[in-house]
C-alpha cells in the first residue's frame, strides 16, 4: 500500500464517495463542491495510473481495480480505529519515558526514594532522573519536569506546588556538647555553619531565611559550603558544625537521632516545592501521575500553584 501522504487522502475521499454512491452525497459529507472531490479521484486515478470508477449521469460502479483498492482502504479504517484506541489506552496507562531533573538536596532527601516506591506502582514506567543544581532548559534538553524549591523565575513554564518545604539548622549531640546551643538565630553567627547553597559562596558568608515569617534573612558564616546533599551530610554527620538546608535533607537523620534541629519550635520560613513542566495542551499520562504521586505523598495541596 503506498503510505504517500497525498496519496492517502485521495484514498480517503475516494472510499467516501464509494460509500456515499455519489459525487453530490460525498461532496456534501466532505463540505466541498461536486467538482472538487470528482478531480481529487480523478488525480488519484492518474497517481496509479488505473480507472477506479465506471462513471455514468446518473451512477457510479467500481472497476476491478477500484475493488482492490476500495478493500485496501478499509484496512486503513480499521488502522486508523486501532490507532485511536492505542491512543486513548496510552492516555489511560501512564507507560514510557519520563525524564525528570532535580537538586541534590531533593535527591537526597526521602523525595527521592518516592521515585522507587513511584516505579513499583507503575512498573510501565522508565524515569530517567538527572540530578543538578542548575535550571536546565527543560524543552531544549528534553526534560517532562523539574522539581525546584525557592522563588520560581518567571519562565513561561507552568508549576504545580507540590508541599512546602522548611530551612533548618540541624547538629549531632557532639557539636552541641562541644559548642553550644544557639539559643537564638542570631547566635549563629558564633557557630561554624555549613550552608547547603545551590550557586555557591564566595565570602564565606550565606545568607539564609532561617526566620520566623516575615523575619529578615540571617547572614551566617562558616568553613564549609556546597551545592551537594552528600558532602553537607557527610560534614554534618562528622561533627563538623550546624548544617542549614531544607528539611527534607535532614528529615531521616532526625527521626534516627542522629542529628538535632537547633529551633525546634520556632516557626521558621517555608519555601514552596514545585512540579515545573513545559505549557502544552496534552500532559503525558506519567508526568501526570508522578505529580500526583508526589502531591498524595508528601501532603501538598491539589490544583496549580
Amino acid at each position: 500500500m503506498d503510505t504517500n501522504p497525498r496519496i492517502l487522502a485521495l484514498m480517503a475521499d475516494f472510499a467516501i464517495v464509494v460509500r456515499s454512491g455519489s459525487f453530490t452525497r460525498a461532496a456534501l459529507h466532505l463540505g466541498i463542491s461536486k467538482s472538487v472531490v470528482s478531480r481529487r479521484v480523478t488525480r488519484l486515478e492518474e497517481e496509479l495510473g488505473i480507472q477506479l470508477l465506471y462513471r455514468s449521469t446518473h451512477s457510479l460502479s467500481l472497476t476491478e481495480a477500484g475493488e482492490r483498492l476500495f478493500a485496501q482502504c478499509k484496512d486503513l479504517d480499521d488502522i486508523a480505529e486501532q490507532a485511536k484506541a492505542a491512543a486513548a489506552e496510552v492516555q489511560q496507562t501512564p507507560r514510557g519515558l519520563l525524564r525528570i531533573t532535580l537538586p541534590q538536596a531533593l535527591a537526597v532527601s526521602p523525595l527521592g526514594k518516592l521515585v522507587s516506591v513511584f516505579q513499583e506502582a507503575y512498573p510501565e514506567m522508565q524515569v530517567d532522573a538527572r540530578v543538578t543544581s542548575l535550571q536546565v532548559d527543560l524543552i531544549d534538553e528534553g526534560f517532562d519536569l523539574a522539581l525546584r524549591t525557592g522563588a520560581l523565575a518567571d519562565s513561561g513554564l507552568v508549576c504545580r506546588r507540590i508541599s512546602e518545604v522548611r530551612i533548618q539548622a540541624v547538629a549531632t549531640a557532639a557539636y552541641l556538647q562541644r559548642h553550644g546551643r544557639p539559643e537564638t538565630v542570631d547566635d549563629l553567627s558564633n557557630h561554624n555553619c555549613l550552608v547547603y547553597s545551590e550557586f555557591g559562596v564566595r565570602d564565606g558568608t550565606s545568607v539564609v531565611g532561617l526566620g520566623a515569617p516575615g523575619d529578615p534573612p540571617v547572614v551566617v558564616g562558616g568553613n564549609f559550603s556546597t551545592n551537594s546533599g552528600v558532602l553537607l551530610l557527610h560534614a554534618l554527620l562528622a561533627g563538623q558544625g550546624i548544617a542549614i538546608g531544607p528539611e527534607l535533607m535532614f528529615e531521616e537523620h532526625v527521626t534516627l537521632g542522629a542529628v538535632e534541629v537547633i529551633f525546634e519550635n520556632r516557626e521558621a520560613n517555608a519555601e514552596g516545592l514545585y512540579a515545573v513542566f513545559p505549557p502544552g495542551r496534552f500532559a503525558s499520562p506519567g508526568r501526570t501521575a508522578f505529580v500526583n504521586f508526589l502531591v498524595d505523598h508528601l501532603g501538598g495541596p491539589p490544583g496549580p500553584r
